[in-house]
């Protein structure tokens, strides 16, 4: 298979499970968004060995390598609101700030609990 259609097959697969995720959560009024949905339903079925992680490598890394240009659009789009960025800019840039920190912390130490977990080693 060549390596454009298996990234392509990849890519899909993975839009097949945030799709899962939205329908499934607006079919039982989840308060929780779609794609978060789609995102448990990916891990359960790596769990339970329905999928593999390698079948999702191409796609996961070609999303990663051009997620910046997912946010483009909400770059843009905050720009056309100047009283964002006016008197309420420093607030939405504090909270921002700090909500990446957040993000990138609780994220390594998920990983690292998850690196040591996996390889058996108790803390």
């Amino acid at each position: 298979m060549t390596r454009v259609l298996r990234l392509a097959l990849q890519v899909a697969a993975l839009a097949l499970f945030w799709g899962a995720g939205a329908g499934l959560s607006a079919l039982l009024g989840l308060p929780i968004p779609g794609p978060v949905v789609g995102m448990a339903l990916l891990l359960l079925a790596l769990r339970v060995g329905l999928v593999r992680a390698e079948w999702f490598e191409a796609g996961t890394g070609w999303l990663f390598r051009h997620m910046l240009l997912f946010f483009v659009p909400a770059a843009v789009g905050a720009v056309q609101y100047p009283e964002l960025l006016g008197a309420e800019g420093l607030r939405v840039l504090a909270v921002v700030a700090a909500s990446t920190v957040l993000v990138m912390v609780s994220t390594g130490c998920v990983v690292d609990w998850a690196a040591h977990t996996h390889r058996g080693v108790d803390r």
